[in-house]
């Protein structure tokens, strides 16, 4: 890395400073323009706002044994719940009236309605792109600022593009929201050339031949996946089933879906993505786009500094003093929370977490997690958590009950947590009485029976790589320039040759190697795994994957339920990242790569097609690391 000169970092300084989801236009009558400034998390009221409750949708028809759904992305403005501490709202510098934050959602200013459905009953959902301005035609320019220089996104496309993933799905590859099937807001417009639909709306297909599970759908077009979701374009989709029915979990009104974000706001509302300056690297001069402007790029992570749940920041439940059933969504761009409760206001013990199913659905046993920072429920970008909390303690009546995180960033051994900010979810608030209707709810010990897929018929290792790209940055914290990183798959990119091809109907084993600083949360379409297996690498023993070489494991490369250190299972200093922990048991279709560790995953690839598997740090996903798998028909 190299140090600017003065002139050039604080001219360039000034520019990321400028860099807004803002418009550069100004209504007549109001003030000139106002360059946005970060609003402190810091000065925002916290625990005042009520947790919104996500509606369930209804579908537009149920007529054949078929639940049919229209769904429409749409631009808005959202209360996201920014107050002042004494209540009042801030005021936008440049109007002078309070902030209003444009966002986007399913049929909605943010996030969406829940689809509720059932196991072997096939939802039909028609999407539409209706991200319009007020004059009905396609907006020309994204809510953030796009990166044109990452793949999806270079070569002149829409800035304002959309296609749709089932998270968990077991669909068909056509219905699967390929990162490529994106599609605009024109009605008149082409298919995009690499199996998008014409016009604006693509009309999918689910089965639900699977087992009930908390899913969730989300944008995926590629280039604008982490711009898409942040700016809201994400959805709970409960599935459920007669077995799940029959265990007497918590329901209607106290079972409640939490969906976690972070996110960072400037002080006229805006939304803020962080972005940075990108630099000629032959002339460290500012790289100019073709109009002649400053071209700016995201880093591949994004932490904000503000925490929201359902879509506002900091949000309270009032409770019965009874069992509830929360529905956890990790749906951040790149952040992991390690989640406790404490108890605020008194004295009593704070209510343990049992949890009870995770991605593919009910564990075969209960999980009894711990109520401190060590103990509690550690969740990915992209996983979930369905846990019960009982509040019937008499000694927890009139308490207030704070869900906490001590998850650093980068995970694990990044910055630790603001504990007055992101080092807070969310407060449930214990009624005093008992309820009026006696609690007869119940916590299974045994919520599902075992999945046990057969034994493989191949193996294949792939792996986790951290590379640097042609470009550099400014990093405005330090005037420093560093070459961009690019996160690679077996050394591959997105765009290189397909290289993972299991045959349609085989059982295969894949050992994801981590040879990066971070955790990955790695996600697989198409398929819920198993995990098998976790622990550390010997490095001298293993080889990369690189220029279409697939990875290389020596004999003894793998050290089972080994950290880093050597340390097993047993020692008190041992790292539970590498070994199975029992959240991971049953089935799951995104699981945690310790760094200088492996994890071995079991699939069935039961569906013909192309799909794709990734990181889901989806920065990280648009800095390349996605790769396409195709099942192939023998």
């Amino acid at each position: 890395m190299r140090l600017l000169r003065a002139p050039l970092a604080a001219m360039l300084l000034l520019a990321a400073c400028s860099s807004s989801s803002t418009s550069d236009t100004t209504a007549p009558g109001t003030k000139a323009r106002v360059a946005p400034r970060p609003l402190d998390p810091s000065a925002i009221r916290q625990f005042e706002n009520a947790l919104p409750i996500i509606p369930v949708r209804v579908p537009d028809s149920t007529a054949g044994g078929v639940d049919r759904y229209t769904v429409t992305a749409r631009q808005g403005v959202h209360d996201f719940g920014l107050r002042r501490m004494d209540g009042s709202p801030f005021i936008d510098p440049a109007t002078g009236a309070p902030i209003a934050t444009l966002a986007w959602g399913y049929d909605a200013s943010y996030l969406g309605a829940t689809i509720e459905a059932r196991s072997t009953r096939p939802v039909i959902v028609k999407y539409v792109n209706g991200i319009v301005g007020l004059d009905g035609r396609p907006l020309p320019k994204h809510l953030l600022t796009v990166d044109h220089t990452l793949h999806g996104a270079r070569d002149g496309e829409p800035e304002v593009r959309i296609v749709p993933h089932l998270h968990g799905g077991h669909v068909a590859a056509a219905y699967d929201g390929n990162p490529e099937f994106w599609f605009t807001a024109d009605p008149a417009a082409p298919a995009n050339g690499m199996g998008g639909p014409a016009g604006n709306t693509a009309t999918y297909t689910y089965e639900n031949d699977q087992r009930a599970a908390t899913l969730w759908f989300h944008d995926h077009a590629l280039g604008v996946t982490r711009l898409n979701v942040y700016a809201g374009l994400a959805a709970v989709y409960l599935l459920r089933d007669d077995a799940e029915d029959a265990l007497g979990l918590p329901s209607g009104a106290f079972e409640v879906p939490l969906v976690i974000q972070d996110k960072s706001f400037n002080d006229d509302g805006s939304l803020a993505y962080y972005t940075v300056p990108l630099i000629n690297p032959y002339t460290q001069a500012p790289l100019l786009d073709a109009s002649g402007e400053p071209m700016y790029s995201s880093r591949p992570e994004f932490f904000g500094n503000t925490i929201l749940v359902n879509g506002v920041v900091w949000p309270t439940l009032d409770v019965e003093r009874r069992r509830y059933r929360l529905r956890l969504l990790n749906g951040s761009d790149s952040r992991f929370y390690s989640l406790w409760t404490e108890v605020t206001g008194g004295a009593a013990a704070a209510p343990a977490m049992l949890q009870i199913g995770n991605e593919g659905g009910l564990l075969p046993s209960t999980v009894a997690l711990g109520t401190d920072l060590t103990s509690g429920l550690q969740l990915a970008p992209g996983e979930r958590a369905d846990v019960i909390i009982d509040f019937s303690d008499a000694a927890l009546a009139g308490k207030v009950v704070t869900l906490r995180n001590d998850g650093p960033s980068p995970f694990p051994s990044g910055d630790d947590v603001d504990p007055l900010t992101t080092g807070r979810i969310m407060q449930f608030r214990v009624a005093t009485a008992a309820p009026v209707i006696a609690d007869t709810s119940a916590v299974p010990t045994t919520p599902a029976s075992q999945v046990v897929l057969p034994a493989p018929d191949a193996a294949r290792v792939v792996d986790l790589q951290e590379l640097v790209d042609v470009y550099e940055l400014l990093d405005p914290d330090t005037g420093l320039l560093a070459r961009r990183l690019e996160l690679r798959l077996n050394g591959l990119e997105f765009a290189a040759p397909v290289t993972e091809t299991p045959a349609l109907g085989t059982v295969e084993d894949w050992t994801i190697v981590n040879s990066t600083g971070d955790t990955h949360p790695m996600h697989l379409h198409l398929v819920s795994f198993q995990v098998l297996e976790k622990g550390s690498y010997v490095q001298e023993r293993y080889t990369p994957g690189a220029a279409g070489d697939m990875p290389v494991l020596a004999p003894g490369a793998l050290r089972p339920d080994t950290d880093l250190e050597g340390r097993i299972p047993g020692d008190p200093d041992f790292d539970a990242a590498y070994t199975v922990g029992p959240s991971e048991q049953g089935l799951k279709d995104t699981v945690q790569v310790p760094p200088g560790g492996y994890v071995v995953i079991r699939s069935l690839f039961d569906r013909a097609g192309r799909y794709v598997w990734h990181c889901h740090i989806l920065a990280h996903e648009e800095h390349d690391m996605m790769r396409p798998f195709e099942v192939l028909v023998p």
